[in-house]
């Protein structure tokens, strides 16, 4: 009996030792993103540009010879505490390559995996997160934005929104956004812009997310009966619940609703009782029809796999992801942080646009190879007629005056 033992404790020996091998022989990456919470759709929508750009590399034979591994982790609504245990977990306990999330904190995740050295991709677009950076660039050097801040992408709405082949009936706008730091960096920003072209903001509202009776707010709209409304609120569920209520007696306004017309539950919950809305994307691949035969391509891959348009996020989380692998094929070892992070730096990215730089900053900004798509609903499905920088009409799609506009 003593030596069975002896000879079964040998087995579960060597059975751990080839368990362990096999972890060694894959590079695990982190994924925190909201799996729970106000915004589980957004979570969903980014993890499917990260999934496919993984499975693409495992696909065809991996990372340095070796397979990556996701592991997840939810990071609900981002308290700070949870973006803190979530970077504890990934980077200290996990010892992933890369982490890759969407929107993570405006700030505290900067802090959060700024403990670590490991290549930390967000989808921010918070000046907050950037003020954070900028207290100490050397010891932040290792994150990286995915999308351009608020502000700017604020600008670039109020660009096209000016820039639309429509007349507007009078210079009245309402303004409605979130109590977050995106929501607030966004409206004012936008009430800025509008005060100097000699618009009367006549509403600014600053709403908590949950809000979905809006009776007292359109009351007041349909008073003013201003030509524009925006509303800048980054889950979807607000902004369905808005238009919803907002449809059954319009008033004569362009609806824009920023980036929160992206997400993807907002199109398919409205469907072509959205024609009309606009709104846009940061780092965007213009779609349905892209400008050129490789983003074509992998939009039509991506219809394929999940069965609809691309949403918000999954070009940019995709890119960071195909980004990091380019740079560590490059340094030939996905654990020297400080030359993947140098050679990302130094050198961007050649996505299916053209090449990505980031800045001093880390940031991704607006650029060619990686602009802000503007989106109008038709048909049901997101159709993109502009890009912006430089602010222009998409060539394949065209703006149409909205149903709900009598003139």
């Amino acid at each position: 009996m003593k030596r069975l033992s002896l000879v079964g404790l040998m087995m579960l020996v060597c059975l751990f030792m080839g368990s362990g091998a096999l972890a060694a022989d894959t590079i695990p990456v982190g994924v925190p993103l909201a799996m729970t919470g106000a915004y589980t759709g957004s979570g969903d929508d980014y993890f499917k540009g990260i999934k496919m750009a993984i499975d693409e590399i495992n696909q065809s034979g991996g990372l340095l010879g070796k397979q990556l591994e996701i592991i997840r982790y939810d990071s609900k609504e981002f308290a700070p505490e949870v973006v803190m245990q979530g970077a504890d977990y990934l980077c200290g306990q996990k010892n992933v390559a890369s982490v890759h999330a969407g929107w993570a904190g405006w700030g505290q995740d900067v802090r959060a995996y700024g403990k670590y050295d490991v290549p930390f991709f967000a989808d921010d677009g918070s000046q907050a997160a950037v003020d954070v950076f900028r207290e100490d660039p050397v010891k932040y050097n290792n994150i990286y934005q995915i999308t351009d801040v608020g502000v700017e992408q604020a600008k670039s709405m109020f660009r096209v929104l000016m820039a639309l082949p429509y007349e507007y009936p009078n210079k009245k706008v309402v303004i409605i956004n979130t109590d977050d730091s995106w929501g607030v960096e966004v409206g004012d920003t936008l009430v800025e812009n509008f005060k100097n072209i000699g618009w009367k903001v006549s509403k600014r509202e600053t709403v908590p997310y949950g809000t979905n009776e809006w009776g007292a707010i359109l009351t007041r709209i349909r008073r003013i009966k201003p030509s524009l409304i925006h509303i800048e609120i980054p889950s979807a569920q607000e902004n369905i619940t808005f238009f919803q209520q907002f449809i059954k007696k319009p008033t004569n306004s362009i609806i824009s609703l920023g980036w929160g017309i992206t997400p993807r539950e907002v199109v398919e919950i409205l469907g072509k009782q959205a024609d009309g809305i606009v709104g846009e994307m940061p780092t965007g691949l213009p779609g349905p029809v892209a400008p050129n035969a490789a983003g074509q391509a992998w939009i039509d891959k991506y219809v394929r796999l999940y069965k609809h348009q691309i949403p918000a996020g999954s070009w940019a989380t995709y890119t960071g992801v195909m980004a990091w692998a380019n740079a560590v094929k490059a340094v030939g070892d996905a654990y020297d942080f400080k030359a993947v992070n140098k050679y990302l730096q130094e050198n961007g990215y050649e996505g299916h646009q053209g090449l990505i730089k980031w800045d001093k900053d880390n940031v991704l900004r607006a650029q060619a190879a990686a602009p802000v798509v503007h989106y109008q609903v038709q048909n049901g499905e997101l159709q993109t007629i502009f890009t912006d920088p430089p602010t222009r009409p998409y060539p394949h799609a065209q703006f149409k005056v909205p149903r709900w506009i009598k003139k």
